[in-house]
């Protein structure tokens, strides 16, 4: 049963978006290769971005700071890859690493809530980002899009989300992933049973940090330049992708093909909104409506199985008055 569960969860996400896109589809009266490589180099970095996140949920977290760490990693790399190539590949990076071990260490170590730490964190890069880079600028030389490989071909950008799956899926497959799931199905058990709890949730902070700021330098190289508050967006759009994704923000489970298709639906509606000839303001109401549908659809699910497991209602009968 729990396998048919796993199956049905990792397929719901999938099913979502087929249905808009076949809708897109419709009212486009077709889907080109252009569109396809469009939806693919929209939805990358929120996927790399949302995956950070589904790494920090897995372990029970929640990271608010992902989304102003890409911008600070994207100015970086706009300010320097230029004259100083290897400043500009790895100071972004090493700016993800940090912002992992500042989140990690307050979570792990001094035990402070995840939210009112990363909220705290997420005003401070903001801060930096805006220090770094005031307003929009700097410069990605063109030759640099080649390493994303989402920029020349529907093909490569398919394959880069794929890659992301695949990359992804991995992890969790090592040690490290097991204990990360161990830990968000239940944390005095995962201890119990020798995982290092407090090591654990460092290195999912650390990973989602690592895998924001590679979501920047995506952003960065998208667009051949830097902006301060490029990444603000995805402050809460990364946690929507993971919940319509089919993640449980309690953690333990989930997969990482269901944040990726979390990540295209909420790309997808921007198409829908623009071939449906709305007005992109809506976005924000549409997938909002759709993170309550899912999270109601899952509640409401709970809700039936439990009344199925009670059984009929006793009778009154002959109960006294």
């Amino acid at each position: 049963m729990s396998i048919r569960r796993l199956q049905f969860a990792g397929s719901g996400p999938v099913l979502v978006f087929a249905v808009l896109f076949l809708v897109v589809v419709a009212l486009k009266q077709g889907f080109s290769a252009f569109d396809l490589r469009s939806l693919c180099v929209n939805a990358a970095p929120l996927a790399l971005i949302a995956l950070g996140q589904f790494v920090i949920v897995l372990a029970r977290g929640i990271d608010l700071s992902l989304g102003p760490v890409a911008s600070v990693a994207g100015a970086v790399m706009a300010l320097t890859i230029t004259d100083h190539p290897a400043v500009g590949i790895a100071g972004p990076v090493l700016i993800g690493i940090a912002a992992g071990l500042a989140n990690g260490l307050s979570v792990a170590q001094l035990r402070l809530p995840p939210i009112i730490v990363t909220l705290a964190t997420m005003s401070i890069w903001q801060g930096i980002a805006l220090l770094v880079l005031p307003d929009p600028g700097g410069e990605v030389p063109a030759a640099y899009q080649a390493l994303t490989g989402g920029f020349s071909s529907p093909f490569m950008g398919v394959a880069g989300l794929v890659v992301f799956c695949l990359v992804a899926g991995w992890i969790l497959r090592t040690r490290f992933g097991l204990h990360l799931r161990a830990l968000g199905g239940d944390e005095p058990a995962a201890r119990l049973s020798g995982v290092r709890v407090s090591r654990v949730k460092l290195g999912a902070y650390v990973l989602g940090g690592v895998l924001a700021a590679l979501g920047g330098m995506y952003l960065a190289v998208a667009t051949s330049s830097g902006s301060p508050t490029v990444g603000d967006s995805y402050i809460l759009t990364s946690v929507a992708a993971v919940v319509i994704g089919g993640v449980p923000l309690s953690g333990g489970r989930g997969t990482p093909l269901g944040v990726v298709m979390g990540a295209l639906i909420l790309t997808i509606t921007g198409s829908l909104l623009y071939f449906a000839d709305v007005s992109s303001f809506y976005q924000s109401i549409i997938d909002g409506a759709i993170l309550l549908a899912v999270v109601g659809t899952g509640s409401a699910r709970d809700w039936l199985r439990d009344i199925a497991r009670m059984g009929p209602w006793p009778s009154r009968t002959g109960q006294p008055s």
